[in-house]
C-alpha cells in the first residue's frame, strides 16, 4: 500500500511537470520570432482569441489527410534523401530539389546541382532505394528546373560571371554515367536578374516540337516595385519565351506575369501556375502575344498594405485593361508550384484531372477545368504537410511522385483500387 500511495505521488509529479514545460514551451513558441513559425503562432493565438478550440480539435472544416481524400483512398509513402543538401528558402532553409524521368529512371538534382542522381522506379518500392551519382560538368550557383524530352535532359540554372546574373539553359544526352552539357541559350536583363535572387526558369516542349522550349522568366523589380518592364516588348522581365534550340534565338510569347513556377504544354494549350503578390496566385492559359496585367493588374495586394478599405493597390478588371484574366486565382495564396496532368486511368473519380503543387499551402490541389480552359470547374485541395517544389506521374508504376523540401523527401502517391 505504502508503494503505491508513494508511485501515485510520482505519477502527479511527473504530470504537473510536463504541464508546466508543455505550458512553458507554449509560450515561448507563441512569443517566438522565428519566421517559420510565423503561420503556425497566428492560427494558435486566433484559436485562443476567437475561443475556437473545440472547432479545430473537432476538425469541423471536414478537412481530408492522406491517404483519404473526398472520394478515394490512397497509399502514400516517403522516401528520405539523405544525399540532399540544405539551402535557404523563402524565410527558412530547405532540401530544395528537382525530379524528372527517362525511361525507367527517375531523375533528381538538388537546388545546389551538387547531387545529380537517378534510381529505377521498381527501386522505390524498397524502404531504402539505391540512388546513383551522375557525373557532369553543370556550373550553376542555383538550378531552376530539370526537364526531359526524348533522351536529351534540359536544365535551366542561375550562373555568376563579374558579379552579374544569367539565366542559362543547358542541354546533355542521358547516361547513367557521365554528361557533358552545352549551352542552349544564355538570358541577362540587369532589371529582373539580379545575383541574389532569379526565380522561374521553368521549361516545357512548346506543342511537342523537337526543337522548341516554352521558358518562365520572373519579373522586375522587389515584391512591392515591380516595373513597368514586365509589360515592356524591349524587356524579357515578367514573360514567357519561346526558344529555338538549334539556333539560340528566341521571341517573347507572353508578358506581364510575376513568377511562373509551373508550366503544363501539350499540342493544344499551355498552362501556367503563377505566384501573386500578397494572395492572388494565379492559374493562366497562355496565349501568344498577350499580355497577363503584371504589375499592373493583380488579385492580390502589396505584402506592405495594412487590412484596411483604402483602395486597392493593383487594378481587379484585367480585361477592362486590355489584359488577359486568369482562369482562377487563388485567397489566400498557397505559392503554386509545379503542374501535371493525370491520364483517367489512375481512377475513375479522377477524370481529366490535373495536380498542382504548393509551396506555402503543403498540399497537392486537384483541378478539372472547363474543356476550353477559361474556368476551373471545382478544386480539391490533399493536405500533404510539406512544401511541393516539383512533381512528376510515372504510367508504368502509375504512381505520383512528390519533391518535398522540408523532409528532403520523395512523396509517393499511388491507388490501390
Amino acid at each position: 500500500m505504502k508503494y503505491l500511495k508513494i508511485l501515485n505521488k510520482i505519477i502527479i509529479f511527473l504530470l504537473y511537470f510536463f504541464v508546466s514545460i508543455g505550458l512553458i514551451y507554449s509560450i515561448y513558441y507563441i512569443n517566438s520570432e522565428d519566421p517559420y513559425k510565423k503561420h503556425v503562432r497566428r492560427n494558435i493565438k486566433s484559436i485562443f482569441k476567437n475561443n475556437t478550440l473545440s472547432k479545430h480539435l473537432l476538425n469541423d472544416y471536414q478537412e481530408e489527410f492522406l491517404p483519404n481524400t473526398q472520394f478515394i483512398k490512397l497509399n502514400y509513402r516517403k522516401i528520405k534523401l539523405d544525399f540532399l543538401t540544405i539551402n535557404q528558402c523563402f524565410n527558412s532553409t530547405c532540401y530544395s530539389f528537382y525530379i524528372d524521368k527517362f525511361e525507367d529512371n527517375l531523375i533528381v538534382i538538388d537546388k545546389n546541382g551538387k547531387n545529380f542522381r537517378y534510381a529505377k522506379f521498381n527501386s522505390l518500392k524498397k524502404e531504402k532505394p539505391k540512388f546513383f551519382e551522375i557525373s557532369s560538368n553543370l556550373n550553376f550557383k542555383n538550378i531552376l528546373d530539370i526537364f526531359v524530352k526524348d533522351d536529351d535532359i534540359f536544365i535551366s540554372g542561375v550562373t555568376i560571371n563579374n558579379n552579374e546574373a544569367y539565366l542559362e539553359i543547358v542541354k546533355g544526352k542521358f547516361s547513367t554515367k557521365n554528361i557533358t552539357f552545352e549551352n542552349v541559350i544564355k538570358l541577362k536583363d540587369e532589371k529582373c536578374f539580379f545575383t541574389h535572387s532569379i526565380h522561374s526558369g521553368k521549361m516545357q516542349s512548346f506543342k511537342n516540337i523537337n526543337n522548341q522550349l516554352i521558358l518562365s522568366v520572373n519579373s522586375s523589380g522587389d515584391k512591392d516595385k515591380p516595373g513597368i518592364e514586365n509589360l515592356s516588348p524591349d524587356s524579357i522581365c515578367g514573360k514567357t519565351l519561346l526558344i529555338d534550340i538549334d539556333s539560340s534565338k528566341y521571341e517573347v510569347y507572353s508578358s506581364g506575369h510575376r513568377n511562373i513556377l509551373g508550366l503544363y504544354s501539350d499540342q493544344d494549350v499551355i498552362i501556367a501556375t503563377e505566384n501573386g503578390p500578397f494572395s492572388g496566385d494565379e492559374i493562366n492559359n497562355i496565349k501568344k502575344n498577350k499580355s497577363y496585367g503584371w504589375a499592373v493588374a493583380s488579385y492580390g495586394e502589396k505584402y506592405s498594405r495594412n487590412k484596411d478599405n483604402k483602395q486597392e493597390e493593383y487594378k481587379k478588371e484585367h480585361e477592362k485593361l486590355g489584359f488577359v484574366e486568369p482562369i482562377f486565382s487563388f485567397m489566400p495564396a498557397l505559392a503554386l508550384s509545379e503542374i501535371i496532368k493525370l491520364p483517367n486511368t489512375f481512377s475513375n473519380l479522377w477524370q481529366n484531372n490535373f495536380l498542382v503543387g504548393s509551396l506555402n499551402g503543403k498540399h497537392l490541389v486537384r483541378i478539372k477545368f472547363d474543356d476550353e480552359f477559361n474556368k476551373i470547374i471545382y478544386f480539391e485541395k490533399i493536405f500533404i504537410g510539406d512544401r511541393i517544389r516539383d512533381l512528376l506521374y510515372d504510367k508504368n508504376s502509375d504512381e505520383i511522385i512528390l519533391a518535398l523540401e522540408l523532409s528532403g523527401s520523395l512523396g509517393i502517391i499511388n491507388n490501390p483500387n
